[in-house]
């Protein structure tokens, strides 16, 4: 197992059920298996933050466990967003489009 803490996120890393597999979970959300090492693993998951970071918490790509707490608040939906702005996911988007209509 791999526990480390990257830009404020928590990751761990598991073994998988099977060989060549592993687990990773990302602030305590499990995002399932990969095909590939423990150390592969943690470097992927490592990737997605940054970019999950480049993108920024407005862009509604990213759920929320791929930021670090305290960096973001949750709209009504339930998605990630800048605290004090507006969700940028585009189901949000949608409903504030037709709001205004």
């Amino acid at each position: 197992m791999i526990r480390e803490t990257y830009q404020g996120c928590k990751i761990k890393v598991v073994k998988g059920r099977e060989f060549g597999w592993a687990r990773v979970i990302v602030n305590g959300v499990d995002q399932g298996d990969h095909i590939e090492s423990q150390e592969k693993a943690l470097e992927s998951a490592k990737g997605t933050i940054d970019y999950a970071l480049r993108v920024g918490v407005g862009s509604g790509r990213f759920p929320a466990c791929w930021y670090a707490p305290g960096t973001y608040e949750l709209c009504a939906e339930g998605h990630a967003k800048p605290i004090g702005g507006e969700c940028g996911h585009h189901w949000c988007v949608g409903l504030r489009q037709t709001a205004a209509a």
